[in-house]
């Protein structure tokens, strides 16, 4: 069950960085931030196939891996731009096989909550790649002081609208699709502690940080709101680890 939590979380992971990636200007971060975050990706993808959660189409997870891969190259060869669709092509596999593992997930435990388990691994997979890629996007202007100033601010609402969104779609579940999954995160001989230490990490501390964050970044202060994303990084992480195990354990979108 673990090991299947996790095997989620790394899909998530892939699939989100993969697809916010296509969003950040090539001509603006260079080759270096794409070849970074092309291999996180890969890393992902790979730990994914490896895991190997229920659910997964290996072939399909293996053509992601590949197609990652391929770019990872191609943005290490300076040709990350025209490479974009072999990119896409990567993170629609992602998605794809990300959509069958957490489907399988909420069937697993027969609540009928497949469609909420979904879009919840789909809203953690861009929450995780949305603070990974902006936390990195703040470090880059160590790298280079012509960077805009607009890029972080962007970065930083991205981060804070998708923290509302996770919020929101966890809330929204909790209220209307009741279930023995949600009973078994709220009931203190199973998994409520688990969920009470999901919610805090996962949801109200990086919903706290995300207007500090974007604050900072509005106010050219990047070395600030790097090192709030950090903190950032770190609550996303542990948050969507315990997500994704928790989903699988329960069948709740948690």
């Amino acid at each position: 069950m673990a090991l299947g939590g996790l095997g989620l979380f790394f899909l998530e992971a892939a699939a989100g960085t993969g697809l916010l990636l296509l969003f950040f200007p090539v001509r603006t971060l260079g080759k270096g931030f794409f070849t970074l975050h092309a291999g996180c990706a890969l890393v992902f993808m790979v730990l994914g196939v490896l895991v190997r959660p229920d659910g997964l189409p290996l072939r399909t997870a293996w053509v992601a891996a590949a197609l990652f891969g391929i770019y990872l190259l191609a943005a290490h060869a300076g040709r990350a731009g025209a490479a974009r669709p072999l990119l896409a092509a990567a993170a629609v596999a992602a998605g794809y096989c990300l959509v069958l593992v957490s489907g399988a997930a909420a069937s697993a435990r027969g609540d009928g909550g497949g469609i909420w388990v979904v879009v919840g691994a789909g809203l953690g997979g861009l929450f995780f790649g949305a603070v990974l890629l902006t936390m990195n996007l703040g470090h880059w202007y160590l790298v280079s002081r012509s960077l805009p100033f607009r890029l972080l601010a962007r970065g930083a609402a991205l981060f804070a609208g998708l923290a509302a969104a996770r919020t929101v779609w966890l809330a929204a579940a909790m209220a209307f699709h009741q279930g023995e999954g949600l009973s078994a995160l709220l009931s203190l001989e199973r998994d409520a502690l688990f969920f009470l230490f999901r919610i805090m990490w996962g949801i109200v501390g990086p919903l706290a940080l995300s207007w500090f964050i974007w604050k900072t970044a509005d106010m050219k202060s990047n070395q600030a709101a790097t090192g709030l994303l950090y903190v950032a990084l770190v609550f996303v992480l542990i948050g969507e680890l315990l997500s994704s195990y928790l989903t699988v354990a329960t069948g709740f979108p948690a």
